[in-house]
């Protein structure tokens, strides 16, 4: 029998079966899915929702998935909290852990913490972004969203543009989509690329139309304004010459699509017009990441699994 890990810090810990285990399952919801109706895979559970860190798309998705799974939700906001007054994380969680919760969805701007925490609690926990290491639901629901578009992720050229050296978005994804069979190109500004690339067995882009032309997938990632105070890029408008991807670049090709984490950051990593082409999932990405939360929260909690 195929076991189901206990959490889900980083993405290695899924093998290829426990993938598909999930995008099974979330398609199961996604068929599923009654407005007026709850799943009750989590009926009797409490999760909390640990944001250290500002979130919009994560925060919702993980609430709603939880929700709509029949859990009960704990918001914890840390400015709100006794961390402000001096408590210690661990203080703070045991506190938690005292109310009865049985799972944690952890984002927090320090790498590290949702392991941190898994030393100190028995729940289970999910990691929803720390720091700079990794972001496992968001590479589930990438994915999960080519997986529905071309049937397959085996043997599919898979390219990353941007900030790759600070992304755990693309960490997860880069280790998640190779389990799953797929070519990773990455392509961004030497500055903001790992010095050891071999690890990770990716191919390096020269350009942007040789992305486009090589690949079956691109997902964009948000270039953080702030790196340009720290010397990273020489301007603004250099980026956006070298590796926008615009209408121009991207529709020479037609077998293709398109995908952003988000939030977007119009005009300088990707022009708005192209979020109304047909070819970009980013509406989708979020649809597709309620369902597959609610499979990784139902499967974690799944007795019969582990």
């Amino acid at each position: 029998m195929n076991i189901f890990p206990k959490n889900l810090i980083e993405a290695s810990d899924l093998n290829k079966k426990n993938l598909y285990q999930i995008f099974t399952k979330a398609k199961y919801f996604e068929e599923n899915y009654n407005p007026k109706e709850k799943f009750n895979d989590l009926k009797g559970y409490t999760v909390a929702l640990a944001f250290f860190e500002n979130s919009t798309r994560t925060l919702l998705s993980f609430e709603l998935a939880a929700k709509r799974l029949s859990a009960e939700t704990l918001n914890f906001i840390a400015s709100a909290s006794s961390l402000v007054k001096g408590e210690s994380l661990a203080d703070t969680i045991r506190t938690i852990d005292a109310m009865l919760v049985n799972m944690y969805i952890i984002r927090n701007q320090y790498a590290g913490v949702p392991y941190f925490v898994s030393t100190i609690t028995n729940n289970i926990i999910i990691n929803a972004g720390d720091g700079k290491h990794e972001h496992p639901t968001q590479a589930l629901l990438d994915a999960y969203t080519i997986l529905k578009h071309y049937g397959k992720i085996e043997g599919l050229k898979i390219s990353i543009i941007g900030d790759i050296f600070h992304s755990r978005v693309a960490r997860s994804n880069i280790v998640m989509l190779h389990e799953l069979g797929a070519e990773i190109g990455l392509y961004g500004p030497g500055t903001l690329m790992p010095q050891h690339l071999n690890y990770w067995n990716a191919i390096l882009h020269n350009n942007i139309n040789e992305v486009i032309n090589w690949s079956d997938v691109v997902i964009l990632l948000r270039l953080q304004n702030e790196r340009m105070q720290s010397g990273l890029l020489p301007s603004m408008n250099e980026y956006i010459k070298f590796y926008q991807v615009n209408l121009a670049n991207f529709t020479k090709k037609d077998k293709i699509i398109l995908l952003h984490p988000g939030p977007v950051n119009y005009g300088i990593e990707v022009e708005h017009c192209l979020t109304k082409q047909h070819n970009s999932m980013i509406d989708r990405q979020v649809t597709n990441g309620i369902f597959t939360r609610m499979a990784v929260m139902s499967l974690l909690t799944n007795i019969e699994d582990k």
